[in-house]
């Protein structure tokens, strides 16, 4: 029985030893020797220290050359093992940091391969979990992706909200809903875009209405530029063009009703107003009418300066004179006035501080 057990004990496979690690090649012996190499650095300044303090005390050495090249001599053992000392414990502290405080040498491969090993297992388990959130929370995420798409539309932000719906669709499988929230989205933005079509139509009312054509103009080609697809913006050059002729339309009205009554001065106001529109063409039927409205009007200023002088009225006929020369800069009668007028303007200032005079 025993001669058995002896023998199941033998047949028993013994475990290996392990093998000990050689302690002198690990980043803390490694410290070591770089503090006692910087301990001899040490005693070795302190010998040259004590070398240096004799060598002064010693008066067969009075050459100064001589003195400088014995101390360079003493100190060069201790500065040569600090030094040494230094680049000892830089490599300790590189190797303990990469390899570790007991590694011994460069690690092998087979420490490099399990370490991926463990690092892909990590990332499996990583996407498993990662997965497995998404299947818990589908329904607050789909939720979520809900509420941020109604507020994009609210918020007028259509092209990130159809984004949304894309993802709505295509991750989730909510393909009907997504169609609904399409729809929606296509409504909101129609509203919005008639509402801005709205507001611009106005604006160029407001411009029309104050008859500036030409701004009028750059405003419709700017609207059709923004709205190409819609019909309430197909016209709107035209409308321009309408209202510019019958804007012209109504100023030769007002002017040929001015010249039938005589007020030429209504109809001299209209006549430059309509100068602004115009063309040679389009002013040659009214061409004989606006003359005779010139000339009343040329012949009514000269009447009224010249009463204005006779009364002695210096005011009135500078102001008189000063419309002659602007309306009629080329004619006889605006070089008689210019030669007067320096001297109706003196007059006008005395006059004028005689009457503020209590």
């Amino acid at each position: 029985m025993a001669q058995q057990e002896t023998n199941s004990q033998q047949a028993q496979p013994q475990e290996p030893a392990k093998p000990r690690k050689p302690w002198f090649g690990t980043p803390t012996a490694i410290l070591i020797l770089g503090l006692l190499v910087w301990v001899l650095a040490l005693a070795a300044a302190g010998g040259a220290t004590v070398a240096n303090h004799m060598l002064l005390q010693d008066a067969t050495f009075t050459d100064e050359p001589t003195r400088i090249a014995f101390n360079y001599l003493v100190y060069f053992p201790s500065t040569l093992l600090a030094v040494l000392g230094v680049g000892i414990v830089v490599l300790a502290a590189v190797r303990w940091g990469v390899y570790g405080r007991d590694a011994v040498g460069v690690p092998d491969h087979r420490g490099q391969q399990e370490v991926v090993d463990l690092l892909k297992q990590v990332n499996q388990r990583l996407l498993i979990s990662e997965a497995a959130k998404r299947i818990a929370y589908r329904e607050q995420d789909l939720q979520a992706l809900r509420h941020t798409i109604q507020m994009d539309v609210e918020r007028g932000q259509f092209d990130a909200a159809l984004v949304l719906v894309g993802e709505l669709a295509q991750t989730y499988g909510y393909r009907e809903e997504a169609e609904t929230f399409r729809e929606q989205i296509a409504v909101a933005r129609s509203a919005e875009q008639d509402a801005k079509i709205s507001e611009s139509l106005a604006r160029l009312d407001e411009i029309l209405a104050r008859h500036d054509f030409d701004r009028a103009g750059r405003e419709a080609a700017k609207i059709q530029r923004l709205y190409p697809e819609s019909e309430r913006v197909r016209d709107v050059t035209r409308r321009v063009r309408e209202a510019r002729e019958r804007y012209k339309m109504q100023l030769e009205r007002e002017f040929l009703e001015a010249a039938e009554r005589e007020d030429i001065t209504q109809a001299m106001n209209v006549l430059k107003t309509m100068d602004k529109y115009l063309s040679e063409a389009e002013a040659a039927p009214l061409r004989e009418t606006a003359r005779g409205v010139i000339g009343k009007q040329r012949d009514n200023l000269g009447v009224q300066f010249k009463i204005a002088v006779q009364d002695k009225e210096w005011t009135a006929a500078v102001r008189v004179g000063e419309q002659i020369i602007r309306e009629f800069p080329n004619t006889r009668m605006a070089e008689e006035v210019r030669a007067m007028i320096d001297l109706l303007r003196e007059r006008a200032a005395g006059q004028q501080a005689v009457q503020a005079t209590p």
